[in-house]
């Protein structure tokens, strides 16, 4: 696995990245998104959650999901300059009820959110 991080969004005390393996491409021969991290910075430590999508995660010996996601918190709380104490959870949710609801495209309608089409990341537009 070769792992490429995207910050999506970032706080004075949160942040959200995509995680891509840059091993595997879809068509457009793009990274696939194999999950998420939210992480939330406090003064007592970090708190947060790992979102490895089930098809990524079943790639892996518990062993090493457990020593991917080590490293992975290790390279972010560290430098973040809080207590070096950590909280994460981790799951492995399926996709095939994976939806994403927005207004970014700016249309009026009758007030409902559009689903974005079931599959990994955020949706572009």
């Amino acid at each position: 696995m070769n792992l490429k991080l995207k910050r999506l969004v970032r706080t004075q005390s949160s942040e959200q990245y995509a995680l891509f393996d840059l091993d595997q491409t879809d068509a457009n021969r793009q990274p696939i998104t194999i999950g998420k991290l939210d992480l939330h910075y406090t003064g007592e430590g970090t708190y947060g959650t790992i979102l490895l999508w089930d098809s990524a995660s079943r790639k892996l010996k518990a062993s090493q999901r457990r020593a991917f996601i080590q490293s992975l918190l290790r390279e972010l709380v560290l430098p973040m300059g809080v207590p070096n104490e950590y909280v994460v959870e981790f799951f492995a949710p399926q996709l095939d009820e994976y939806e994403v609801f927005h207004n970014l495209d700016g249309e009026e309608g009758d007030g409902s959110a559009e689903a974005a089409p079931a599959g990994p990341g955020p949706r572009e537009g």
